[in-house]
């Protein structure tokens, strides 16, 4: 993994925090490169959702906070006009342990809306 310095660990966990984030990671080990259409149908099925309101409010949350913040932390590049997304070297090699799914009960009642970050 490349060398990450202190104050960017801080910027990596917090990207992390939310599942949607872990989610679109894994997604993206797998396939490298995506558009934001085909990430918030993929993300929408994990959801069990299928209405058009839910996928135009997980587009709308990727685009507005969970891809700006992930980008900022250097887990992936987003080029927003060709709504192109891509896992950079340092998002590819995370521990698997940093982005699988929480295995501990939620404390919000499994309510993933009840935090924003």
């Amino acid at each position: 993994m490349p060398a990450v310095d202190h104050a960017n660990w801080n910027q990596i966990f917090a990207a992390l925090a939310r599942e949607e984030r872990r989610e679109l990671l894994r997604y993206l080990q797998h396939v490298q490169t995506a558009q934001l259409e085909d990430v918030a149908r993929q993300l929408l099925e994990w959801a069990h959702g299928s209405t058009e309101e839910s996928f135009s409010a997980i587009r709308l949350g990727l685009y507005h906070m969970h891809l700006p913040k992930l980008a900022e932390a250097g887990l992936l590049t987003w080029d927003s006009q060709q709504n192109q997304i891509t896992l950079t070297t340092l998002g590819s090699q995370l521990p698997a342990e940093f982005i699988s799914p929480i295995l501990v009960p939620s404390t919000n009642g499994g309510n993933r809306g009840a935090i924003v970050d």
